[in-house]
């Protein structure tokens, strides 16, 4: 059983009653006191003014879950487009005329894609086909060889129009001999 209260000074009472009073105002300071004067007094009148508190707690509760569910299915939407871009560079795309990539180079452009914070698997995969090093690093010195002897083109090249043939044999000849002088 609790100790009687004593008696107060009608002066501090009033005091007490004007804090409790702005305490329950104040929009920084309403919510928390509902709620002792709820958990302390549930059935008192005084419980019951801070009705709204509940409500607005309810309120809060439903918008979390209405923000979350949002957030949610945002996520599965993002999580279906990434997979479909996955298994579209594993398979080289809907009619399969894309590159294609094995299990390990999209499991290198994931780790790609995560260091630089990247979302989208084609910009993953193009800045991973950006990295990877060209397939014949060094070029041929020597040019192809066309023969020993020279032979006259053709002559329905020369026929319908000899200087454009002629020029484009001769523009021909020059590259080749450009190529040899770099090597």
């Amino acid at each position: 059983m609790p100790e009687p209260l004593k008696p107060l000074d009608p002066n501090v009472a009033q005091d007490l009653g004007r804090l409790l009073l702005d305490l329950s105002h104040d929009k920084k300071t309403r919510k928390a006191l509902g709620k002792l004067v709820k958990e302390a007094k549930p059935d008192s009148p005084h419980a019951a003014a801070f009705a709204d508190v509940e409500i607005e707690d309810k309120f809060e509760a439903f918008e979390r879950k209405q923000e979350e569910a949002k957030i949610q299915t945002q996520r599965d939407a993002i999580l279906a487009r990434m997979n479909t871009q996955r298994s579209s560079l594993i398979t080289g795309g809907a009619d399969g005329a894309g590159r294609k990539y094995s299990e390990d180079d999209v499991k290198k452009i994931e780790a790609l894609m995560e260091k630089k914070g990247i979302t989208d698997y084609d910009d993953g995969a193009a800045i991973y086909a950006a990295t990877l090093p060209p397939e014949h690093s060094k070029p041929s010195i020597d040019p192809p060889t066309h023969g020993s002897t020279w032979e006259f083109p053709e002559w329905a090249t020369f026929g319908p129009d000899p200087v454009k043939a002629s020029r484009n044999i001769a523009h021909q000849v020059i590259s080749e001999f450009q190529q040899r002088k770099r090597a």
